[in-house]
């Protein structure tokens, strides 16, 4: 789409037209060096990570959904709480997406002490034992308090 933008601005301001042309090229040929002069985020999340975070998402929304009437023995240890917004994270950002543009339904901690580093560690604690049960949707209260010990 960027490379397409720059291509209706070759024609609707020639004089700029070589620039436009540079920047086709590094969007084309994905020279990320040059990324930050088009304004574009020289931060990335990789696939693997994305899915992990789509992993952690849908084991949150089996927590959610098989917990009605076993949350009351766990407060606060089946919530997700996100990845830390007070820092820098880009699982915290995709996870931001997911739930404000595309209207995931999941609520992400803004709280400074949620450290996305110790956040990481505990669901991918999580993730391991969700594999071991077979990644049911549907969580007995048993296995929701394995996930989350």
């Amino acid at each position: 789409m960027l490379f397409n933008q720059y291509e209706i601005l070759k024609k609707l301001d020639p004089q700029k037209s070589s620039l436009y042309s540079r920047h086709q090229e590094v969007v084309e040929k994905g020279f990320e060096s040059f990324y930050e002069d088009l304004g574009i985020s020289t931060t990335t999340l990789s696939k693997e990570d994305a899915r992990e975070v789509d992993d952690i998402l849908a084991l949150f929304r089996a927590i959610k959904a098989s917990s009605l009437g076993s949350a009351s023995n766990m407060p606060g240890k089946t919530e997700f709480v996100g990845f830390g917004a007070s820092q820098p994270d880009e699982r915290f950002a995709y996870a931001d997406f997911l739930s404000n543009i595309l209207k995931f339904p999941q609520e992400v901690s803004t709280s400074p002490d949620n450290r996305p580093d110790l956040q990481l560690e505990k669901y991918r604690t999580m993730l391991k034992r969700w594999d071991e049960i077979g990644r049911k949707r549907e969580l007995s209260a048993d296995q929701i308090e394995h996930l989350v010990a």
